[in-house]
């Protein structure tokens, strides 16, 4: 007999010893191995192989598999997929803890109208189903990030290093980095994002500056400072001569700031607004080039306003508490998700008129809405758009500027 003819003989034979008994699966075992030459316990083996094979066209009745019914079905997949994307597409470890305040929020806002049953699945829904739910539906952006910061060589004696994991608790001690918006040349004058990450709450401030004049910097961080719910205490720097420089280290001598630096080439010593440049500035605004006054002015305006809103109470983070080292591997244990506007509220270093004056705030906000303020900032800022066109020695700029573009506001 050739293995075609086995394979007849199996699919022909397990239909009758599906349905026999104990007694009558043996004798129908001993015929099946007299006829095919298989050893008994490899003819068990195969006939539960075929019991389960995709291409066995026929179903026994009474002794077919039940499949448990699916919960979370595509009606639950399409209300979920909308609160995804106004948390801006968050990672199932930070969307599955916000995700009752979400529904609770974008339905007080009625942006959302859930059916009871489908509100009591997404409420009931575990950590573990939620990331199945959110693969199906998640489209990856994978990005090459671009360094331009070059290292300053001034008052490096002067300005003490960090290193070390940050173990402050009290807000106001935070790390501050340059994003370029150069696109593909570092011709010209072109737009950065100095960025803000406070350490203890994860509050993030950020401010758009035409080129890398210190002066601007230094204002920008100033206008960043009056926007703080908190005092600021220290800041922590790469060594960019932005940063390194007289005007900066005499301000917070001044104003009682304590000011450190990175090592060089350790960009994991400011992971945290290295990780930030990410999320909440190359995520929004791409890698294309930004070098016009207006567009500068509608990031600020971004930067200021919804922006701002959205990132900081509605946007949670976690905190890495703990780091064991269990042989070659590194086990971190991280703390309960929660927004910045939460770590806040928490704080014990903040007044309680901030606090009450945020919690005011945030009972205005819509999620939603912010994120729709965000995307037509954005169209406008986009629609202005440049062609640049370099030479050894010399660079022309042709500007595209749309007439319907509106003065930017603020």
């Amino acid at each position: 007999m050739n293995m075609h003819s086995r394979h007849e003989l199996t699919k022909s034979v397990l239909p009758r010893y599906l349905r026999a008994g104990r007694e009558g699966k043996s004798r129908i075992l001993d015929e099946f191995c007299a006829n095919t030459g298989y050893n008994r316990k490899y003819a068990t083996s195969k006939l539960r192989a075929y019991r389960y094979a995709e291409a066995l066209a026929f179903k026994v009745p009474g002794r077919h598999r039940r499949h448990r019914k699916k919960v979370y079905d595509a009606e639950v997949r399409a209300a979920l997929a909308p609160l995804w994307e106004a948390s801006d597409h968050l990672s199932s470890k930070l969307f599955h803890p916000h995700l009752p305040e979400l529904i609770r929020v974008l339905t007080a806002h009625r942006e959302i109208a859930l059916a009871p049953h489908v509100e009591r699945k997404l409420l009931a829904m575990s950590h573990g189903t939620c990331a199945a739910l959110l693969d199906e539906i998640r489209t990856a952006h994978q990005k090459k990030l671009h360094g331009t910061t070059k290292p300053g060589t001034f008052l490096k004696s002067q300005i003490p290093l960090r290193v070390g994991t940050w173990n402050e608790t009290e807000p106001g001690y935070a790390e501050i980095d340059l994003v370029a918006h150069c696109g593909e040349s570092l011709a010209g004058e072109f737009a950065y994002t100095l960025d803000f990450t406070d350490i203890a709450t994860g509050w993030v401030e950020r401010r758009a500056v035409m080129g890398r004049p210190q002066e601007r910097t230094h204002y920008a961080l100033k206008d960043i400072r009056q926007a703080l719910p908190f005092a600021l205490r220290g800041i922590d720097s790469d060594n960019d001569s932005t940063f390194i420089n007289q005007q900066l280290w005499r301000w917070c001598e001044q104003e009682r700031i304590d000011f450190t630096r990175s090592r060089p080439y350790k960009k994991n010593d400011n992971a945290h607004v290295e990780q930030k440049n990410w999320t909440c500035v190359r995520k929004i605004f791409g890698y294309a080039r930004i070098d016009l006054p207006r567009q500068v002015a509608l990031m600020n305006t971004l930067y200021r306003g919804p922006l701002r809103r959205y990132t900081n109470f509605f946007k949670p983070v976690m905190k890495c508490v703990e780091k064991q080292r269990v042989g070659a591997r590194v086990v971190k244990r991280y703390d309960r998700p929660r927004t910045p506007y939460e770590r806040v509220l928490e704080s014990k270093q903040v007044d309680a008129k901030t606090k009450v004056e945020l919690a005011k705030l945030y009972q205005t906000l819509n999620p939603l809405a912010l994120r729709r303020d965000i995307d037509a900032a954005l169209a406008l800022l986009f629609a202005a758009r440049t062609r640049t066109v370099t030479s050894s020695r010399a660079t022309q700029k042709v500007v595209l500027l749309p007439q319907s573009i509106p003065a930017p506001v603020g």
